[in-house]
């Protein structure tokens, strides 16, 4: 045999036993421009997980009603492990970061990171926001998978959190023959632009009486130490070289009337709340924590701009109850995350794309697993589904946002793994947590 016939047939046997060799790098490159005409690949360093990681930027359809309005570049972070492994797509509500899902170590599988449309890299040629809503980014995940399945051809399924863990779970109803399953992680699926079932939960429904009450004494304590923390919020600025474009008092406001929503959220523990003997320090310390000053800075109103259309605009979002503050908040009767919009758009709400999915969820036969942490105050959003639908709901007692598989008990554990080499077709990763 040759020595060409001879490299010719290694590289074969290389590319379809889904060997990472070193050729895999030059393959992949070239099916991949070959699927994404005009794409921009560059490579990313390594991980122990990943030999081959890129990051490509895909020509994706402005509008996939009418093409005739162009492309932008849409960010898709590919992590290679091998062809003969299983494929995951995450669909990210945000921004896309270089990160390795829980989902994709217990699959041991390929990994793909799609970033959403309006954010980051993957940014419109111009600023139509009308275009930025499910109905386009669901086609853009659509495009993106059925490309990518013609050259890894094994089992998918898709992920995401939060924003994404609802796209996630909104994709696979919308297309549930691209994918075997979804795991949708902390998923709210609001049906207002300001949902009250977020307030009836951090009000009513979690926690005891004693801790919600520590809550609400810690708001006030926070707004009667107003002039005290308003320095320290100037001195903020000028570290962190970022401005607070609602001035000061209002965002000291906003911080307040958020507190609750983010304590639950984050599933924070009650014995860490100031009293109200506590120093402004410390107050300003806390609020850092739990809330986040820098949640109303320039830099992160602009980053996440886009967010606040969509969450105003079809996916909604949360409100603040002000009960008991009405006499220490400055601009009551205007806190509203509207404040954080586009100026001179229409914001108003179109309810009836996410009252119609939530019903569709409630109810599917498309297998999804949803997670949801106990305590998280988005889980009041969150979907339950009906005793004739094939999707899953696992709840971590007092667990929030961050709440993840490897949280759950160990029967809940056992059941996803079940459902996972069911539908997957695979040997589950030891220890992959």
């Amino acid at each position: 045999m040759s020595k060409r016939k001879l490299l010719l047939t290694v590289s074969i046997l290389f590319y379809s036993i889904g060997l990472v060799a070193a050729d895999d790098g030059e393959i992949l490159k070239k099916e991949l421009n070959k699927l994404f005409p005009n794409c921009k690949i560059s490579e990313q360093n390594n991980s122990k997980d990943y030999s081959l990681i890129y990051e490509i930027l895909i020509p994706q359809q402005w509008d996939h009603n009418d093409p005739a309005k162009g492309v932008f570049f849409q960010k898709v972070l590919l992590y290679h492990k091998g062809f003969k492994n299983a494929n995951l797509l995450v669909t990210e509500g945000y921004e896309s970061r270089d990160r390795v899902y829980e989902l994709a170590k217990v699959l041991n599988s390929n990994q793909f990171i799609v970033e959403y449309r309006y954010f980051g890299k993957s940014l419109p040629p111009q600023q139509d926001w009308s275009l930025l809503n499910h109905y386009q980014a669901l086609r853009d995940l659509h495009y993106i998978q059925n490309k990518l399945a013609k050259l890894y051809k094994k089992k998918w399924a898709s992920t995401g959190v939060s924003k994404g863990g609802t796209t996630t779970a909104l994709y696979k109803l919308t297309f549930p023959k691209d994918v075997a399953l979804s795991v949708a992680y902390v998923a709210p699926f609001p049906i207002a632009q300001e949902d009250p079932r977020t307030i009836a939960h951090y009000k009513k429904e979690i926690g005891t009486e004693e801790c919600r009450n520590k809550i609400s004494q810690f708001q006030k304590t926070m707004l009667k130490k107003r002039e005290e923390i308003r320095p320290m919020l100037e001195q903020l600025a000028i570290t962190d070289s970022v401005s607070f474009p609602l001035g000061l008092d209002k965002t000291i406001d906003y911080a307040s009337v958020e507190y609750p929503f983010s304590f639950w959220q984050w599933s924070f523990p009650c014995n860490e709340i100031p009293d109200s003997n506590a120093s402004a320090t410390e107050i300003f310390r806390h609020i850092e924590e739990v809330v986040d000053f820098n949640y109303y800075d320039d830099k992160t109103c602009a980053q996440f701009l886009p967010a606040y259309y969509q969450f105003m605009t079809e996916f909604g979002y949360y409100g603040f109850d002000t009960t008991g503050l009405s006499e220490l908040l400055i601009y009551e009767n205007s806190l509203s995350n509207l404040e954080f919009c586009p100026k001179n758009t229409s914001l108003k709400f179109r309810e009836n794309y996410m009252q119609s999915m939530k019903e569709q969820a409630t109810y599917s036969k498309e297998k999804i697993i949803y997670i949801y942490g106990e305590n998280d105050t988005w889980t009041s959003c969150g979907i339950i589904p009906d005793k004739t639908s094939s999707s899953m709901r696992f709840v971590k007692k007092g667990g929030g946002h961050r709440t993840k598989i490897k949280d759950l008990a160990p029967e809940d554990q056992n059941q996803i793994n079940k459902v996972l080499k069911k539908y997957m077709k695979v040997k589950l990763a030891e220890n992959s947590n």
